[in-house]
């Protein structure tokens, strides 16, 4: 039998609170482009009744599974039960028939984001350099010859629209996301291969991924080494079809698949595989394809109470139930034929659109329809639908007023009984919440069989026994407690003997009482009333007392008492409730892990409801983005799109009165505010809860930082002196989720995101790093930390090796490599370990791109001598210690000189001159044609010696040391004008130049 493909409708067990209205219609997926022909959606409807086909062959390994149900048996289909069977079924065409190879071809990019449409050769990611392996497409139709994913944790963000592929090619660990959500049709010609641990639209709707393979087309992907039944991840969620036997679909082991694979060609799934393939998938799927879903009746379901006071009309309502359970319903026009079974009732108001006598016809759309029955002489009547258009498929059935328990469809009406209303005595108990007071009446009525009308049976105070039945939840909560005026009142499950509690009550001349209930729990209720009247003399015969009796009814309707307050709470690994926490205190989960949550019911009172998530049948609860808690102001992107619900919410097997999955994600950073719903705003048919205020959940932080770019370049082209604070640090970190998705909201530059991370530097010598060289403390570099929607800008020109704190020469220092560290973060995120590929002796770091020459530099001037006519040439150059000795740096083409920075420390001869030449920069690590020099003295004497001294920039100062053990920093030398005197300064001399 083919599975049902209507609209879900989410009923659960509405109340006849709201039967005089339409349910809501659920909206539907976007439909396709080029919707199929109405003969090929019958075909596609008839292959998703599999879900999963390979008509050529289906294989499988061991302990794989689908919908839960282990797969068993042989044949090329294995049914949503797990029974394998064989099919023969018609597979419509592609659209386009034939793969559009002459509009593929043109540029090739690499990394690159917000790709237009158009076409392309090979598109591909890259880690080299650190690069982030990602490429992202702004939407519309593509025409592509090579999709290449290189590197691990590459990621694709595809926009909704079609991609004409001609190869895709995943490396392991590869995501392709949709960014925004919405649908994205892949149409392959060759093939879509993949290593391990593939992502494809992991976190989207099921319906937003349709591959489909063209003539002698495959997929094959590898393993899900974090799949099986420890891990609830869908790495695959969507649909792969082809029409073609040539074509074929493989899976590895583990793999957690979500929705359909259609193929008359051949489908294998390794060891541990789980197939999902519920009949919400099968709907999503069926209309994701442009069909729109077909419906049908299973059986009509007349929703009856036991019994009435006939001056009241019974309410009937009709369900067009279209599966079994009755959990969906159908949503067309239905016609349903109504007969009481004997003479006398009558039909009224709701959804009747004609009577006669006992019969009446319903027209109604939705799934419900409601009808009033009346018979004031009283009686049994019992129900039954002779007909209905459309037909349905089962027969009818009977539940009581809660909608749980079969009936034997019959009704009847009291003359004279017990009746719980609404608060003005006629209507039916609207919907309440939990701990708030509401106001009902009970009525001792009898029925004036001539006018019809409700008449008092009693008056004055009189002792009732009154119980309260918990009809959905079928099982009343120990702890919770149902009060009518203050007084306790016993709770009773479903179809149990009924245990009473007496409350005095004061009817009026209408024989009305007034009840105040407050009742702590939630759920549908029907509440039982019982009052015995002793014998009293006849009103019509005063010698003639009427007999004892005792008068039973129960309320007009079952009645909700929904939740006061609905609430989303997240869950930690434990199962606990988390409190969120926004800029202190501890952070809950990385950005794009999966984490679970809550939706909790709580009443007035602020205590949890616990029959919340016990219903027959479960509610569909969600939940949704409202706002950013924090930061604030948030990134403007920070939106509903960042939510993704994989799994949906189901009765909590560890929080009480709360629904939960294990299947979100969150792709930001910071505390969001989510809001629960329940669907159609409506619980168990009593409306919404009174409050669904926005809710924190997280802190949410980084996963991971990336290195998405860097340099780092000496000072002076091929080197830099130690201690010259000069070697260059460009680079860019991003903030990152888990599937590479840069956090826009980590930001303490306008978004005031707190204690960001703050980055350090590490050098290491190549090869290796040594104690002696002691770089962790000569290290230095100045790095921001002002980080800006989710990125770390830095490019600094200060960083710098010192000298050693004993200022003995080292090095030369030839490649010396630089990496980064995070020092603080308050969720102490950090770069992946895989990512920190330098090692050095202050720990492993992520390296910068390319490396610098240290070596450990001096300025050295040369002693001058020359006739007192004459200008004194100054001779200046730069060394630097190879490792033996010191020898001129002929690399230096950068050091500044000047004749401001010359200077006379003493005079040997009272001689007058002064420092004079130009600026300039050394060339070869020398002065060249010497620009600086001392003027020819003035005055007398004309010839004599001075000492003087060049002023080094710090990192070029050496600890020099003359003859006499005077110690100065800056070279020092000898001038002289006049004849040279000869050797008795020449120890001197030499101290002073070398």
């Amino acid at each position: 039998m083919r599975l049902n493909r209507s609209m879900r409708s989410g009923f659960i067990g509405l109340t006849s609170t709201i039967l005089w209205f339409m349910l809501s219609s659920v909206p539907q997926p976007a439909y396709a482009q080029n919707s199929p022909s109405p003969t090929q959606c019958d075909q596609f409807g008839d292959l998703l009744d599999y879900g999963i086909i390979g008509e050529t062959g289906f294989n499988y390994g061991n302990n794989s599974e689908i919908n839960g149900n282990p797969i068993d048996g042989s044949g090329n289909t294995p049914t949503p039960d797990g029974q394998v069977d064989t099919v023969d079924l018609t597979f419509p065409p592609l659209n386009p028939s034939t793969f559009p190879s002459a509009q593929t071809g043109g540029p090739d990019l690499t990394n690159a984001t917000g790709i237009a449409p158009g076409s392309y050769g090979t598109i591909e990611t890259d880690t080299r350099r650190n690069a982030t392996p990602l490429v992202s497409f702004s939407g519309g139709t593509y025409y592509i010859e090579e999709l290449t994913f290189n590197g691990r944790n590459s990621t694709a963000e595809l926009a909704p629209g079609d991609y004409f592929i001609e190869r895709l090619n995943l490396d392991n660990n590869s995501y392709i996301n949709i960014v925004p959500q919405g649908q994205v049709r892949l149409y392959v010609r060759d093939y879509l291969i993949g290593d391990n641990n593939i992502y494809v639209n992991s976190n989207g709707p099921v319906s937003d991924m349709l591959v489909y393979l063209y003539d002698n087309a495959y997929v094959n992907l590898g393993n899900f080494n974090e799949g099986g039944a420890s891990n609830t991840v869908i790495n695959f969620n969507g649909l792969i079809y082809s029409p073609y036997p040539s074509t074929s679909v493989t899976l590895g082991n583990n793999n957690n698949y979500q929705g359909a694979i259609l193929t008359p060609g051949t489908v294998s799934v390794g060891a541990n595989t789980n197939l999902s393939y519920s009949p919400e998938v099968q709907d999503d799927v069926y209309q994701a394809i442009g069909c729109e879903p077909t419906a049908s009746i299973h059986h009509l379901r007349i929703r009856h109470s036991a019994a009435v006071v006939s001056c009241y009309s019974a309410v009937i309502e009709v369900l067009a139930c279209a599966n079994a359970s009755c959990s969906q319903l159908y949503s067309g026009n239905v016609a349903v034929d109504l007969d009481a079974g004997v003479s006398g009732p009558t039909w009224q108001g709701g959804n009747v659109s004609s009577t006669s006598g006992q019969s009446a016809t319903l027209n109604f759309v939705n799934g419900s329809g409601v009808a009033g029955l009346r018979w004031t002489a009283g009686g049994t009547a019992t129900l039954s639908a002779p007909a209905s258009s459309p037909a349905p498929a089962a027969t009818t059935q009977c539940v009581n007023s809660s909608g749980t328990v079969a009936t034997d469809c019959s009704l009847t009406f009291n003359t004279t009984g017990l009746v719980i209303t609404a608060a003005d005595g006629l209507s039916v108990i609207p919907g309440q919440h939990a701990a708030v007071n509401f106001s009902t009446v009970l009525r001792a009525v009898e029925t004036n069989t001539t006018t019809g009308a409700c008449e008092a049976r009693v008056s004055g105070d009189h002792l009732v026994e009154l119980a309260v039945e918990c009809t959905n939840p079928l099982t009343c909560q120990s702890g919770q407690v149902y009060s009518v005026n203050g007084s306790t009142v016993a709770l009773n499950d479903a179809g149990s003997a009924v245990n009473y509690s007496s409350v005095n009550l004061t009817f009026d001349n209408s024989g009305a009482a007034t009840l105040t209930n407050n009742y702590s729990d939630v759920g549908l209720l029907q509440m039982h009333a019982r009052l015995d009247l002793a014998a009293e003399p006849s009103a019509e015969a005063g010698n003639i007392n009427d007999p004892s009796t005792t008068l039973v009814g129960t309320s007009l309707n079952d009645y909700v008492v929904k939740p006061h307050t609905l609430t989303v709470v997240a869950l930690d690994a434990s199962d606990q409730l988390w409190n969120a926490t926004t800029a202190t205190g501890p952070g809950y989960v990385a950005a794009g892990e999966a984490f679970s949550m809550v939706v909790q019911s709580r009443n007035a009172a602020g205590n949890v409801t616990p029959n919340f998530g016990n219903e027959v049948s479960p509610v569909g609860i969600s939940a949704g983005f409202v706002s950013m808690a924090y930061p604030l102001p948030a990134d403007v992107n920070s939106d509903a799109s960042k939510l993704a619900l994989t799994q949906s919410f189901s009765p909590s097997s560890t929080i009480a009165g709360a629904y939960q999955t294990d299947g979100a994600t969150w792709l930001e950073a910071g505390t969001v505010n989510l809001q629960a719903a329940l669907p159609g705003n409506d619980y168990l048919g009593g409306g919404d809860a009174l409050q669904r205020p926005a809710s924190p959940v997280g802190r949410f932080y980084p996963h991971h930082f990336a290195l998405i770019n860097s340099n780092l370049t000496n000072s002076c082209t091929a080197f830099t002196y130690m201690s010259q604070a000069a070697v260059g640090l460009d680079f860019l970190v991003e903030a990152q989720a888990l599937n590479g998705q840069r956090l826009r909201n980590y930001d303490n530059d306008g978004a005031n995101y707190a204690s960001t991370a703050i980055l350090q530097s590490v050098a290491r010598n190549t090869p290796t790093d040594q104690a002696v060289d002691a770089f962790a403390t000569r290290w230095q570099a100045t790095l921001p930390e002002v980080w800006t929607a989710g990125q770390l800008l830095t490019s600094t020109t200060d960083a710098s090796l010192g000298k050693r704190s004993d200022d003995q020469p080292d090095g030369p220092f030839e490649q010396v490599e630089v990496g980064l560290q995070v020092a603080s973060e308050m969720d102490a995120r950090d770069f992946p370990a895989s990512a920190k590929t330098l090692v050095t002796l202050s720990g492993d770091a992520v390296p910068l791109t390319g490396s610098v020459e240290l070596r450990y530099g001096r300025l050295v001037v040369d002693n001058s001598y020359g006739p007192e006519t004459e200008n004194l040439p100054v001779s200046l150059r730069a060394e630097y210690w190879n490792g033996d000795l010191f020898t001129t740096n002929t690399l230096d083409q950068c050091t500044g000189y000047a004749p401001t920075e010359l200077a006379i420390v003493s005079y040997i001869d009272p001689i007058t001159t002064s420092a004079d030449g130009a600026a300039g920069s050394l060339v070869d690590g020398t002065i060249g044609t010497s620009p600086l020099f001392w003027q020819a003295p003035t005055g007398t004497p004309a010839q004599g010696e001075f000492i003087f001294e060049y002023n080094a920039p710090d990192y070029l100062e050496y600890p020099w040391q003359d003859a006499d053990g005077n110690n100065f920093n800056d070279p020092r030398a000898f001038g002289g004008f006049g004849l040279y005197r000869g050797n008795t300064r020449k120890t001197t001399e030499k101290d002073l130049t070398q």
